[in-house]
């Protein structure tokens, strides 16, 4: 394996968006290019709206960041 695509895939970062349909279920999103601004403005857009949690995960581990990406996009409550 190429010393780049090691150091790629050793270095991911990636954010999940848990939205919620109701009686038609859940779904999970997650986008490995996408970054933290890009979710922000997906939410402050209502892309993703009647949201469970986003996470953000990365080599250290997993971080709840729902309250503050809806900070960041202007809103104030979670679903």
């Amino acid at each position: 394996m190429s010393k780049r695509k090691r150091q790629d895939r050793d270095n991911f970062n990636y954010y999940v968006t848990m939205i919620d349909y109701g009686r038609r279920g859940r779904e999970a999103i997650l986008e490995p290019e996408i970054t933290y601004r890009g979710v922000v403005e997906r939410v402050a857009s209502g892309e993703y709206k009647d949201i469970v949690f986003i996470h953000h995960i990365d080599e250290t581990g997993i971080e709840d960041i729902t309250e503050a990406v809806m900070h960041d996009a202007g809103i104030s409550e979670v679903a």
